[in-house]
């Protein structure tokens, strides 16, 4: 049986390299970081933003270093030391970090399957909600008994995978292709395989 692709990206998310910067999957603590810093993750990161993005993404502004070689720094540090530091040792160009930096972006929503809409839902004309990142934190310590800090240190990508595969085992239903269906459809258009017949 096919073992879908969006499997291995959810259980082994992907990091991106921009010269000596290693960006890492981005997590739901990331993503709040992020947004503290004023990046949406569902926008392309603005110019003056993508040495924070990166900073961020590269796990130093949590204490885990992103440069290669390591460089963890034994003494506790400032978040705006270590900011300094990166932006002192990093290495790269500004077209391949801000490809590096929306490829993760990207890649944190490749499993993101669009549930189907509820009858009765109301159509709301303004934001609301308490932050996506939050309640899928949220989630993920109702759905499994995960402490906080798990759930936040969990990847975007893994994430949105496990509400698919929630939904689906509750009996809810996807509003857009799962991942089967979306290799099946790249087979068809490659002329791997054939549509199939509906019987009506």
């Amino acid at each position: 049986m096919h073992v879908p692709v969006e499997n291995g990206i959810a259980a082994f998310p992907p990091s991106r390299t921009a010269g000596n910067v290693v960006l890492r999957p981005l997590t739901l603590a990331g993503a709040i970081r992020l947004g503290c810093a004023g990046v949406d993750c569902g926008r392309p990161v603005p110019r003056d933003r993508l040495f924070e993005a990166a900073f961020i993404l590269s796990g130093l502004a949590s204490g885990v270093s992103g440069l290669a070689p390591a460089t963890r720094n034994p003494q506790p540090e400032t978040r705006a030391a270590a900011y300094r530091r990166f932006l002192r040792r990093a290495r790269c160009g500004l077209k391949e970090l801000s490809s590096a930096v929306e490829g993760i972006l990207n890649d944190a929503f490749a499993t993101w399957v669009k549930p189907a809409r509820a009858k009765g839902n109301v159509v709301r004309a303004t934001p609301y909600g308490l932050g996506w990142p939050l309640e899928l934190a949220e989630s993920l310590c109702a759905e499994y008994g995960w402490r906080w800090q798990e759930a936040l240190d969990t990847p975007v990508v893994t994430v949105w995978a496990l509400v698919a595969a929630a939904r689906q085992r509750k009996g809810g239903r996807h509003g857009g292709i799962d991942y089967i269906e979306r290799w099946y459809s790249g087979e068809v258009k490659a002329g791997r395989a054939k549509p199939l017949a509906i019987d009506k």
